[in-house]
């Protein structure tokens, strides 16, 4: 079985986007058969149990847990030092097929490749900003010659990367929902239409509420109704109460939508959308789907989502409804699924069905371990 050190060079902040995706990684990583350790910065959270055979710590970093994923400085410079020695203590004393680094570790990881004589693999996350070719180009082939494969979150252009000579040594894994999101069942059929009570719950991919501001100018025209219930889930506790103080100032008591902070873990996800007849995704910026998309689609929920590129990959006219950023619209759409008896249950459905079929985590692993297979053979190296 090939061994992995997959360096980590982040406080684990379990919570946060960026260890969503490591945690995504890790768990494709063994799927795939391969045997993994994690070195990372200590300070952080404790690290979820069966993802790696062991998770190993560097020498203490001054405000490690405040440091960002990206970007430079001196406590980066010193984070980048403490983990180049404990990985040099951890490749003298054991025998691994490859190093993985995330984030921007890729010349951390070129040279410890280069020093012990082991494969380079590099994940680039496009939550980094920065373009896959552009990057590569000013690294220099001398250095891109250590890579024996990068992973990313999205498809790159091919033009650019055939320039790098990393074309053949690229493999595309997406992201994925979270793995112990189940299918809930469908929305209940609606034979009394809009007589019938009607639940609408709106996530925040945001994070902090900033982007529900088209629900809010759409509720009062929403809360008219008494048989239609709204609930509004993410961002902080602090952040939710901002938001309940803002509706609190425009609409009548009886109709204040139920306001909850993000949900805390795949459980407490599915407890906050399984009432939900529909749930509501405003416009999410980027090109790459929010994990409240993946996840409300593995939780097998009706969706209406404001038309943006990181929702028109997954989401189309057969599986959801797409809507303009205009409130009229987003009335006129909660207003659709509450007449139609089928609608909620039938998009619901096929929405599942797509992100089974897309978004397959047993094809992701099979991949990666073919990518892998590859690159430890010295196949995709130049």
């Amino acid at each position: 079985m090939p061994r992995v050190l997959y360096i980590h060079t982040q406080a684990l902040r379990a919570a946060s986007p960026h260890a969503r995706r490591t945690f995504e990684m890790l768990g494709l990583l063994r799927r795939a058969g391969l045997d993994v350790d994690v070195l990372t910065l200590p300070g952080g959270d404790p690290w979820p149990k069966g993802l790696a055979g062991r998770v190993c710590r560097t020498l203490p970093v001054p405000f490690a847990r405040t440091l960002p994923p990206y970007g430079t400085g001196p406590r980066r410079r010193w984070a980048t030092a403490a983990m180049a020695l404990a990985a040099a203590g951890i490749l003298l004393r054991e025998r691994y097929d490859a190093v993985h680094c995330a984030d921007r570790s890729v010349r951390l990881g070129a040279w410890l490749a280069w020093l012990f004589g082991v494969r380079l693999v590099f994940e680039w996350r496009s939550a980094s900003g920065h373009d896959l070719t552009a990057w590569a180009r000013g690294l220099g082939r001398r250095l891109l010659r250590q890579v024996g494969l990068v992973i990313t979150d999205r498809p790159c252009r091919a033009a650019g990367l055939r320039e790098t000579g990393l074309l053949g040594r690229l493999a595309v894994i997406p992201p994925l929902p979270a793995p112990a999101v189940a299918p809930l069942p469908p929305p209940p059929a609606r034979p009394r239409g809009a007589t019938q009570r009607f639940r609408l719950a709106a996530l925040s991919p945001a994070g902090d509420l900033s982007d529900l501001g088209l629900l809010e100018e759409a509720l009062p025209r929403l809360l008219d109704r008494p048989n239609l219930r709204v609930s509004v889930i993410g961002g902080t506790p602090a952040d939710a109460e901002r938001f309940r103080r803002a509706c609190a100032a425009r609409l009548p008591a009886e109709a204040q939508p139920d306001v909850r902070p993000a949900p805390e873990g795949a459980a407490d996800f599915l407890a906050a959308v399984a009432g939900a007849d529909l749930v509501f995704l405003p416009a999410a910026a980027g090109a790459l789907p929010p994990p409240e998309l993946l996840d409300a689609m593995a939780a097998q929920r009706a969706l209406l989502a404001v038309r943006s590129p990181a929702y028109e990959g997954l989401l189309g006219p057969g599986n959801a409804m797409l809507i303009r950023a205009d409130a009229r619209d987003l009335v006129a759409a909660v207003l659709r699924h509450l007449r139609a008896p089928l609608l909620c249950a039938e998009h619901a459905c096929a929405a599942a069905e797509t992100l089974a079929r897309d978004r397959s985590a047993a094809a992701c692993a099979d991949a990666l371990r073919a990518c892998y297979a590859l690159a430890l053979e010295g196949g995709a190296a130049p």
